[in-house]
């Protein structure tokens, strides 16, 4: 049989660690009664193929297992044939699970997560892989779920809805809506995947209209920590749901379905402009008045950033316009648009195309750091003197391409998060209009890691440290563009902690997720 083919190549390759199978593996218990562990009933050759496990440590018999359950889903890492997948950052490509399955459906969660548990062998959930610290989505000797063939996007006979699947990124969302002239509150970069954008925030070029990603899920598929498989939406477990809106999939399920709203949708006017940095003062003047102004006109949208590009002759100006309407150089931008640049990319174009324009180059490393902060253009500009000091002092390092930008959180933006019952990140109207900003700077080597760590920790430091002696500092950290030692939880205010912590008691009793998913932020 099949099933006897695969387990045997599995146990040809795991190495053998004992002379019977780790204690903490109950799996005499588990033939007896499969039912106290979530499993139906198991036939004969899978209960043959399970006696047959031994001299495996807890790993390789969670690997060994869900190759008996889900057969031909399972690859074994140190199997010859084994093929690493591709992750954004070179920090989670740094580590290697024990095995990874290629789900196609959520019942293969659900027998992964049982079999966790069972196991106690941890795993982690790789949807786009855009994190920048290793283990968000990646895993060392554990089991790595790859949400990859989860790939569907399906819109809906009255075209209000889309179903997708976490296993897209954004480009493949677009490649299938923008033929059909809607689009749905998304990423702005091709290579981000669906499920840690929405499941974090979601920045969009529609947020002005709509509010944020997760501000426009209508309803999660999610396999709990049981493995029952649900729908939460603000009528069927709308606590759930709450929670999933920005309080990340990592404490209280793991989502195999969006259903996003959906609406009409054609070109788009948008793209990138380049700046010599002598007008880094205006851009910050720009955008520090748009963001002020943006309630006026919900269908723009706009980010500036600066970076280093030696190629371009040392430090640069970057902005973002879009405008959610075929128009181009709409009035909202006539400050902007006085701002002479070295050169325009902007101009019409759909959803794919822009996300494909955008997206990065691949770094050797990566790192994220973010910090909100009060609408100010002499903050802002006061920040970019302070990022060209501490940027010149690491231009030596190899590889080195230091970026960071200001991102719009404007009070017409905070106000759409308010609806179907809020979202779970603890911003109000009243604390705005705010501005995230956000580092992302790649470089090649690891030897370089902790002058590049250092130089972004002061850079971060002296920002928010003159932010609080201004009275411009806030407390929220978005989670998507947050380092793996910053507390994004505490930012949501207490009262949302308290009550996404009895969400997570709830649904997780046990502390499946707590425990066995131990990458990205935890509550």
């Amino acid at each position: 049989m099949m099933v006897l083919k695969i387990v045997a190549a599995v146990l040809a390759v795991l190495p053998i660690a004992s002379a019977s199978p780790a204690p903490s593996v109950p799996l005499n218990d588990l033939l007896s009664n499969p039912a106290s562990f979530g499993f139906g009933s198991l036939s004969g050759a899978v209960k043959a193929q399970v006696e047959k496990l031994s001299g495996l440590d807890n790993c390789q018999c969670a690997c060994s297992l869900l190759s008996i359950l889900v057969p031909a889903k399972v690859s074994i890492s140190t199997s010859p044939n084994y093929q690493d997948i591709p992750y954004w950052s070179v920090q989670q490509s740094e580590v290697t699970p024990a095995c990874r399955i290629d789900v196609t459906r959520a019942e293969d969660i659900s027998t992964t997560v049982k079999v966790s548990k069972l196991t106690q062998c941890p795993f982690a959930v790789k949807s786009g892989g855009h994190a920048a610290f290793a283990g968000g989505s990646s895993i060392q000797n554990g089991i790595l779920i790859n949400l990859a063939k989860l790939n569907e996007v399906t819109l809906s006979n009255d075209r209000k809805t889309t179903r997708v699947g976490p296993g897209n990124n954004w480009y493949d969302v677009y490649q299938v809506l923008d033929p059909l002239g809607v689009s749905v509150v998304g990423g702005r970069e091709a290579g981000v995947g669906t499920g840690g954008l929405i499941l974090g925030g979601g920045i969009s070029y529609f947020a002005g209209r709509f509010g944020w990603a997760c501000d426009n899920v209508r309803n999660y598929e999610v396999i709990l920590a049981d493995g029952r498989i649900v729908n939460a939406s603000p009528t069927s477990y709308p606590d759930l749901y709450w929670a999933l809106r920005g309080g990340s999939g990592v404490n209280f399920g793991l989502v195999s379905r969006f259903d996003l709203a959906t609406f009409e949708q054609g070109l788009l006017w948008a793209g990138s402009r380049f700046y010599d940095f002598s007008h880094n003062a205006s851009l910050a003047e720009t955008f520090s008045k748009f963001v002020a102004n943006a309630p006026t006109d919900d269908f723009a949208h706009l980010y500036i950033a600066f970076g280093y590009v030696a190629q371009l002759g040392g430090f640069v100006g970057v902005s973002g316009p879009a405008y959610g309407k075929p128009v181009a150089d709409a009035p909202i931008f006539a400050d902007l648009n006085k701002i002479p640049s070295l050169a325009d990319a902007t101009g019409f174009n759909n959803m794919s195309g822009l996300s494909a324009a955008l997206n990065q180059t691949t770094f050797a490393r990566q790192t994220f750091k973010t910090v909100t902060l009060k609408d100010d253009p002499a903050l802002l500009k006061a920040i970019i003197k302070i990022f060209t000091e501490e940027a010149s002092t690491v231009l030596d390092v190899p590889g080195l391409l230091p970026f960071f930008a200001f991102q719009p959180l404007s009070t017409n933006i905070i106000s759409k998060m308010s609806k179907n019952g809020g979202n779970a990140l603890g911003l109000s109207v009243v604390d705005g209009p705010l501005t995230i900003m956000n580092l992302n700077w790649g470089w090649t080597n690891a030897a370089d890691d902790t002058r590049v760590f250092d130089t972004i920790n002061r850079f971060i430091s002296r920002s928010f440290d003159l932010a609080k002696s201004m009275g411009l500092d806030h407390d929220f950290i978005y989670m998507n563009y947050a380092s793996q030692d910053q507390d994004v939880y505490a930012g949501y205010g207490k009262a949302n902690v308290d009550r996404l912590k009895a969400v997570q008691k709830k649904y997780d009793p046990q502390g499946v997720f707590e425990n066995l998913q131990p990458g990205y932020f935890k509550l």
